[in-house]
């Protein structure tokens, strides 16, 4: 455990690199994709050429989320020890949802193919996010107990932003709202997932060599 509270934020830098580069990398094996239409999982479906990369990267990518979370806890827990443990447990949550689970179950195609495994994906995956999420407003918590002013203008900031491309991406989802046309969701799931992590990128880098900011 100690290994992990002294290096985590290592994993946690480099997978939100992988969790990037992905898309970018894998849509060089799969002709025809378009980066700001489609989505990243649609590398994960049924009868891709990248399924199976797809499956190990993300997984991958769970694992060293789920490894960082102790350097999370650390670094807060005597700012707020219930707040610390909260948020090292929603980045691990993220981990297992986002990354693991969407990486072990496959997502349908096509509408008609929907069933529980794409249910789970798509659940698991929304869980993820909203983990994310829940975890910025904790460090905007956190940070206003240290009075860090600095960080505590910046990550609401963050914040909006990566709610307003969640509801942009997720509207075809949302009773009500999903009658709107929405195009380009492939870009606004990398500008939502760029903005979800960017919180926590940025604790990782300010404290890789054992620094508090």
């Amino acid at each position: 455990m100690e290994f992990l509270k002294r290096y985590g934020f290592y994993f946690l830098v480099l997978a939100v690199v992988s969790e990037l580069a992905l898309p970018f990398i894998l849509g060089r094996w799969l002709p025809g994709y378009n980066q700001v239409e489609m989505l990243i999982s649609n590398f994960g479906e049924t009868g891709m050429p990248t399924k199976w990369a797809f499956k190990i990267w993300e997984v991958v990518n769970g694992v060293l989320f789920i490894l960082s979370a102790p350097a999370f806890y650390e670094r807060f827990r005597e700012t707020s020890n219930p707040l610390a443990g909260w948020t090292a447990l929603l980045i691990a949550v993220f981990g297992i949802g986002d990354c693991i689970i969407t990486g072990l179950v496959d997502r349908a195609a096509t509408t008609e193919e929907v069933g529980f495994t794409s249910l789970l994906h798509n659940y698991a995956s929304g869980a993820g996010f909203v983990a994310l999420l829940i975890g910025t407003f904790l460090l905007i918590k956190l940070y206003h107990m240290e009075q860090n002013t600095w960080m505590v203008v910046l990550l609401p900031i963050i914040f909006v932003l990566s709610s307003f491309f969640m509801f942009l991406f997720a509207m075809p989802k949302i009773p009500f709202v999903s009658e709107f046309q929405v195009t380009h969701r492939g870009l606004w799931q990398r500008l939502n997932l760029f903005f979800l992590y960017l919180p926590f990128l940025l604790v990782a880098i300010g404290n890789l060599n054992g620094g508090k900011k």
